[in-house]
């Protein structure tokens, strides 16, 4: 009973020291202006995906506003903004706003899943390469090198060309996330784990006792992160642009994307011998713009956060 009642004790005490980090880190975050504005623009797309379902029940009506076959026998296509239609219509008469709203859906979700696939991959290998070395980092050093000779936009493409896998927004996440993860992400966050690991307060910690779980969860990692926040920001950049352009040469299982809405405007309105809908390109490429500056200002304001160098700097 004595030892479990210590078990609880220690158990209480390690999620209260989590509160209180999780309480200083937020405090600090939330005083970051560049931070916040990434995470409002990510909020911001987040409820424009979750509108779109709710819009189309309760509001619009589906043979006007359907993303896909939606039409407007009222009005002359493509036409410009208007009170019925806010970012007007395409070449094929369907709203701009609604294949908008519905596109943001599958690139929320594929951006998530490329982000936090890259950065756990690209943290649990380099730490664990920083932390072990021998011949385990030498196995992990050159798995990296040969994924990073591998492009991740090149190889999704090939997947999407020979029908090899059905490329959703979460497998297209996932594997994206763990092409750059596995490469670049890993080398560079293996040279910073080295760096850590030379410090002093390792070395204190070896002779505390400490072992290799407790060094890599409590000192490796969270010295990591700040860079992991940054491949995070690029893994969405990239992953959302590849995904445009996969998306836009037909590659993708995606039929309303920003990717496809782009093409859909140029090919049609070539095809058909009409006057190119500048609004349904103009729209989805601002959409994909700043959707990937929301997640630079977050990463940004993650490093400035977890970095002591840069508060610093600020305090000056």
């Amino acid at each position: 009973m004595t030892h479990e009642t210590a078990r609880i004790g220690r158990v209480r005490l390690r999620f209260r020291a989590i509160w209180r980090g999780s309480k200083i880190f937020w405090r600090e975050f939330s005083h970051n202006r560049l931070a916040v504005a990434g995470v409002a623009l990510i909020v911001l797309f987040g409820l424009m995906a979750i509108s779109h379902p709710i819009l189309m029940k309760y509001f619009w009506s589906g043979a006007v506003y359907n993303p896909l076959t939606g039409f407007d026998p009222k009005v002359l296509h493509p036409a410009g903004p208007s009170a019925t239609h806010l970012l007007g219509t395409d070449n094929l008469g369907r709203d701009v706003l609604s294949m908008l709203l519905a596109s943001s859906g599958s690139t929320w979700i594929l951006a998530m899943t490329a982000a936090l696939s890259t950065a756990v991959v690209a943290m649990l290998i380099g730490a664990v390469g920083g932390y072990y070395r021998g011949w385990v980092d030498f196995s992990l050093a050159h798995v990296s090198d040969a994924f990073l000779l591998l492009p991740a936009p090149i190889f999704l493409l090939i997947l999407g060309t020979g029908n090899l896998i059905d490329l959703g927004p979460v497998k297209f996440g996932l594997i994206y996330g763990l092409i750059t993860g596995l490469g670049a992400g890993a080398i560079v966050l293996r040279s910073q784990a080295l760096k850590v690991m030379a410090q002093p307060f390792v070395d204190a910690t070896r002779v505390a006792g400490g072992r290799g779980r407790h060094i890599i969860f409590r000192h490796l990692l969270p010295h990591l992160f700040p860079l992991a926040a940054l491949f995070m920001m690029l893994a969405v950049v990239g992953a959302v642009v590849a995904d445009g352009f996969a998306a836009f040469l037909g590659q993708t299982r995606s039929l309303v994307n920003w990717g496809t809405m782009v093409y859909y405007g140029i090919e049609f309105g070539a095809n058909f011998g009409s006057q190119v809908p500048w609004n349904a390109l103009i729209v989805p490429a601002a959409a994909l713009s700043l959707f990937a500056a929301a997640f630079y200002l977050v990463s940004v304001g993650l490093r400035e956060v977890a970095d002591p160098r840069f508060k610093a700097i600020r305090r000056r």
